[in-house]
């Protein structure tokens, strides 16, 4: 995956990123994120700032179906999606987290009995088209730039809650755990971790040995992690946690 491509992903999945963070993220000089971001802005994958770039925000209701048909990793995160939708059962309730490959997991959920706890207005967004499943929304404050809520009132209404299932997506995969570019979130995550019965991760291999400065969760808070095929398999059959590698296929 090119650097172009990294920055649009990471700033799909995170929110604002500044001129300065992602030189430093990418050792590269400022003036070529700048380029980088132009670039990128001529192609309608960010919306240009003063200082750094933004994620394009849906402005027609198809819930992010613009922005993601234009993801490099879109058919694998199809895969992971349908992988994690498997294994959910019929009257559980679950909990999803915000990103496009959550987002993904949400697009594959045809069950008939099943309540989804989302604080992510898109994944929300999703769920409100099937009224066969039950949707609970984490309400909060607006993350910056971001589709996903948090603060207190996001913590509180969690702490009244249980759910059998939580699903994370991940800005990182490290040798040790599940790291983000951003500890806005972070206490947020793990109050959610803490309901939850179990727990999934869903990454598509280019996650994998990512650079970030924030870890999240070590791997002993999940059941497994879901990628896709074109992870190496010796790697995925060395890691610390069960490691399903979805097999995408091409539309």
């Amino acid at each position: 995956m090119s650097r172009r491509q990294q920055i649009a992903e990471l700033i799909e999945e995170r929110g604002f990123q500044s001129v300065t963070m992602l030189a430093r993220r990418f050792a590269v000089d400022t003036s070529t994120i700048r380029r980088d971001l132009d670039r990128l802005a001529d192609e309608g994958l960010v919306i240009r700032t003063h200082g750094g770039a933004a994620a394009p925000l849906p402005s027609d209701g198809d819930t992010a179906q613009r922005v993601t048909d234009r993801d490099p990793q879109l058919a694998e995160k199809r895969a992971i999606g349908a992988a994690m939708a498997e294994r959910i059962l019929e009257g559980q309730t679950i909990l999803l987290d915000g990103g496009s490959t959550c987002l993904q997991v949400a697009r594959h959920l045809d069950h008939h009995r099943l309540t989804v706890v989302t604080n992510d207005l898109h994944v929300g967004l999703e769920i409100s088209t099937k009224p066969q499943i039950n949707l609970v929304f984490v309400g909060g404050e607006l993350l910056p730039t971001s589709t996903s809520m948090w603060g207190p009132t996001s913590i509180q209404q969690l702490e009244t809650m249980r759910v059998h299932v939580a699903i994370f997506g991940a800005g990182t995969v490290m040798d040790d755990g599940i790291y983000a570019s951003s500890s806005y979130a972070i206490e947020l995550k793990r109050k959610m971790r803490s309901i939850a019965s179990e727990a999934f991760f869903v990454a598509d291999s280019t996650k994998f040995g990512r650079d970030a400065l924030f870890k999240v969760f070590g791997f002993e808070s999940f059941t497994a992690g879901i990628t896709d095929d074109t992870l190496d398999p010796i790697r995925a059959a060395r890691f610390p946690v069960p490691l399903i590698r979805a097999v995408a296929r091409s539309s």
